[in-house]
């Protein structure tokens, strides 16, 4: 098995690439070239090199935004990706089955299985995991990455902390099918994956389920706010009160006025939003 290596070097730290490139040769992988990458928008340049150069197995080592940068590179295509998680939430490897551990993420790809998964859209762009509008955005945009290096998912918490405090909520409409639903709120929550953060998002999503699961809630108070993070954390949003929640292939957010737009914590623009899901369109290794 031949392969290329490629790390974002912001969100993969030096010595877990290095460890991750001796495991897969000690697996019996044979990568033969390894990039550490300044930022996302590099790896993806590395990993369109690479594809360019007839590569059929690229590795990529990084977090739930570097994997949201590249994975439109992968869509639709014969390349299959290999995900070594070393970022700050790896929500998209949970959702593929891939323990947070190097190990465990090294024998995905040497012993694992090629498989192919949904990918999401949102206004022409591919991400791997979820999307946020509102407040969630606002808060991703606002932590820095070395922060995030220094602590973790708590980063978020902390850098947070006057967002939540300063954000104004906002007139929503959602339409799906032939269902709409109107209310105001401060964030909406839409999911390829199964997982935000390390918290299933609803019960039965998956990342191969053909339907994108949205979570919103209507409480407007800084308190409703607070409750609503907490639930998440604990896993127990579906019990709040004002939450709402659905799976749908296809789903048209409007928001007034317009928000912050946020794909696996990058912000990529502002709302309307229109979400689709990009069935079967990415190849993946995960554990057999």
């Amino acid at each position: 098995m031949q392969a290329i290596l490629v790390g974002n070097a912001r969100s993969s730290r030096s010595h877990l690439f290095m460890q991750a490139h001796q495991l897969l040769i000690a697996r019996g992988v044979d990568v033969d070239e390894a990039h550490i990458a300044g930022d996302a928008r590099e790896t993806l340049r590395h990993v369109k090199r690479a594809m360019r150069a007839g590569r059929k197995l690229i590795i990529v080592a990084g977090g739930d935004g570097t994997l949201t940068q590249v994975v439109g590179a992968f869509a639709h295509t014969e390349v299959t990706l290999g995900v070594i998680p070393v970022g700050t939430g790896n929500s998209f490897a949970r959702s593929l089955g891939i323990a947070p551990e190097l190990d465990a993420a090294v024998e995905a790809i040497a012993g694992g299985r090629c498989e192919r998964v949904d990918l999401g859209r949102v206004n022409r762009r591919y991400f791997a995991n979820f999307s946020t509008l509102g407040l969630s955005s606002d808060i991703s945009s606002a932590t820095p990455a070395k922060l995030k290096g220094a602590i973790g998912a708590a980063a978020y918490a902390v850098a947070g902390l006057r967002p939540l405090l300063t954000h104004r909520p906002f007139d929503c409409r959602i339409r799906w099918g032939k269902n709409r639903l109107d209310l105001r709120t401060h964030q909406v929550i839409v999911a390829n994956g199964r997982f935000f953060g390390d918290t299933p998002l609803l019960p039965d999503a998956d990342i191969d389920d053909g339907e994108l699961a949205l979570f919103t809630t209507g409480g407007t108070s800084t308190w409703d706010v607070a409750k609503s993070f907490l639930a998440l954390f604990a896993g127990k949003q579906l019990e709040l009160r004002d939450a709402h929640y659905f799976s749908a292939p296809k789903m048209k957010i409007k928001t007034s006025p317009p928000v912050a737009l946020a794909i696996d914590g990058d912000v990529i623009g502002r709302t309307p939003a229109r979400f689709s899901i990009a069935r079967r369109a990415l190849r993946v290794m995960v554990p057999r």
